[in-house]
């Protein structure tokens, strides 16, 4: 994994703004949650490291969002996540 540091979620994508839109699961040691924010429509993924316990906001593309929400949930989502965080975190 790279050693860059999570962004932070935009000022506008603040909670209660940020609302959850789908569950990704859990994979390579980070539970996975798109949301998107309601002000300006961005979405972004809520990463929580359990063996850490911290929490941040990256960004998402669309074609990324198109993805994930056409996989099923199952062994193919969390390789798809897998992947994805190898990439993005």
């Amino acid at each position: 994994m790279r050693t860059r540091a999570m962004a932070e979620q935009p000022a506008c994508c603040a909670r209660p703004s940020w609302s959850p839109q789908l569950d990704l699961g859990q994979a390579g040691g980070f539970d996975y949650l798109l949301g998107r924010c309601a002000a300006c429509g961005a979405y972004s993924m809520n990463v929580f490291c359990a063996a850490s316990s911290v929490t941040a906001y990256e960004s998402v593309t669309p074609a990324d969002v198109e993805r994930m929400k056409s996989v099923p949930p199952g062994p193919e989502r969390k390789a798809l996540m897998r992947r994805w965080g190898d990439v993005n975190l």
